[in-house]
C-alpha cells in the first residue's frame, strides 16, 4: 500500500513538472521547410526560406531584407504556437523565447556592412506591438567581426517578461517574429530550434528532483 503511494505521489509529480515544460514550440526545420515563416508582417506563405543543412543541423536561412526580416503567425485555437503565445499573454514570467543562431560572414566581403544586430518582436491581433531590441541584448557583431570570415554562433534564451513583451490579453491571434538590423547587403543568419517554452517550476522540478533518487534506493533496499 506504502509503495503504491509513493508511486502515485512520483507519478503526480512527474505530470505535473511535465505540464510546466509541455507547451513548447519548436521550429527545427527537420521537415526542409521554412514551416510557415514569411517576410516580416506577411503572412505565412509570404517568403519561402531556404532550408540549409550546416554543423550537422537543417537551419532556416533569413537574409536582411527589413528591420522585422521574419515572423510566423497564427489565429488558429488549434495550433500549439497560438497555444503558447495565449499561454504567454496570461503568465508573461512563465514562458521563455530561445533560438539557436549562425552567422557564417565567409563569403560576406566588401559587403558585410560595419554592425549587425539581432532582436525579436511580438505582434497581436488587436494590433499591439512590442519588441525585444535592447531590453535583453541577443547577438550585436560589429565590423571587425562581420570582416572576419568567421563563423559566429551559439545559442540565445530570454524570459518574456524581462523584456516586457506585455501582450494584452483577450486576443485571437499572434505573430512572433525575427528582427534584424545593420547595414551590410550580404548579412543574413541561419536559424534553428525556435521555441516558445513554458519555464518549469522550480518547486516541483526540485521535489522530482529528490523523489525520484530516495525511490530508486528504497526499491533497491526492498
Amino acid at each position: 500500500m506504502h509503495r503504491a503511494l509513493r508511486f502515485a505521489a512520483i507519478a503526480a509529480l512527474m505530470i505535473g513538472a511535465s505540464h510546466a515544460m509541455a507547451q513548447s514550440i519548436p521550429f527545427t526545420f527537420e521537415t526542409l521547410t521554412d514551416e510557415g515563416w514569411g517576410t516580416g508582417f506577411g503572412n505565412d506563405a509570404s517568403a519561402s526560406f531556404a532550408i540549409v543543412n550546416t554543423a550537422g543541423s537543417n537551419r532556416m536561412l533569413v537574409p536582411r531584407t527589413g528591420f522585422q526580416s521574419a515572423g510566423v503567425e497564427s489565429g488558429n485555437p488549434g495550433s500549439s504556437f497560438y497555444q503558447a503565445m495565449l499561454a504567454a499573454s496570461a503568465n508573461e514570467a512563465g514562458y521563455q523565447v530561445s533560438y539557436d543562431y549562425r552567422i557564417d560572414t565567409a563569403n560576406w566581403g566588401a559587403n558585410s556592412g560595419t554592425f549587425f544586430q539581432l532582436g525579436s518582436f511580438v505582434n497581436a491581433g488587436d494590433g499591439y506591438y512590442a519588441q525585444n531590441f535592447g531590453a535583453v541584448k541577443e547577438v550585436e557583431l560589429n565590423g571587425t567581426q562581420l570582416a572576419s570570415g568567421g563563423v559566429f554562433s551559439g545559442t540565445v534564451t530570454y524570459n518574456m517578461a524581462a523584456v516586457g513583451y506585455n501582450i494584452p490579453a483577450g486576443n485571437t491571434f499572434f505573430r512572433f517574429g525575427l528582427i534584424m538590423n545593420g547595414d551590410g547587403s550580404a548579412q543574413a543568419v541561419q536559424y534553428d530550434n525556435i521555441t516558445i517554452t513554458a519555464v518549469p517550476e522550480p518547486t516541483s522540478m526540485a521535489l522530482l528532483g529528490l523523489a525520484v533518487p530516495a525511490m530508486l534506493r528504497r526499491r533497491r533496499s526492498a
